[in-house]
């Protein structure tokens, strides 16, 4: 497998989106949620739905533009209906960053099911051999993170500025922090949910740690 999983800053990056059924809309969305410069050749989209992208900066062309959006965009994403249409978008674009909707033998780029909780981010991909288990396994992990992992996320960076400031040996910090994690008061702060009670014991056991 040549493929690995990469977190990519997409702002100000060129994206073309070609096609806007059900893969195109979905693409154009999140590349437009990560302040990207959309650009979307389509014959046909809801206009509510244009409306909406327009509203986010997207920006919409005919297919006469195709040959220099290739040109001037980081990635394409060839999603149109017509599989010999994606095809030879895919082609067109080279060495570009390329995802084939309907063909990943000519995408170097995949994009996953992606979804948040809290401020963790979960990306799942099946080697397009089930896009139906890749949805029943985001539920399995969307019911298995819960409201006190995410706070324990958030304990940890509200203190991580002052443990810097404190223990300077990054292997020390990191015994600390599995001692938040594993301490039982600061825990049943958190099923509680008083984030704010755990902060406090946290902050007392740094001034303690020797």
């Amino acid at each position: 497998m040549t493929l690995t999983s990469l977190f990519l800053d997409m702002q100000d990056k060129n994206v073309l989106i070609v096609g806007t059924g059900e893969v195109g809309i979905r693409r154009s969305r999140r590349f437009l949620d990560t302040q990207a410069n959309v650009y979307i050749i389509t014959k046909h989209i809801d206009p509510q739905i244009k409306d909406e992208f327009i509203k986010k900066g997207a920006k919409f062309y005919d297919n006469t533009h195709l040959d220099s959006l290739i040109k001037k965009c980081d990635l394409i994403v060839a999603a149109t209906n017509n599989t010999q249409l994606n095809d030879e978008i895919a082609k067109k674009a080279q060495d570009k960053l390329i995802n084939c909707a309907s063909n990943i033998e000519l995408s170097n780029v995949i994009v996953p099911s992606t979804f948040k909780i809290g401020d963790v981010t979960v990306s799942l991909y099946t080697g397009s051999k089930s896009p139906l288990m890749a949805k029943k396994l985001r539920k399995k992990i969307q019911q298995t993170i819960t409201t006190k992992d995410i706070l324990n996320i958030k304990l940890q960076e509200n203190i991580r500025d002052t443990l810097k400031k404190t223990i300077p040996q990054q292997q020390d910090r990191k015994k600390f922090m599995k001692q938040i994690t594993t301490n039982s008061e600061i825990q049943k702060y958190l099923d509680e949910n008083n984030l704010q009670k755990a902060e406090e014991k946290a902050h007392n056991l740094l001034k303690e740690y020797k």
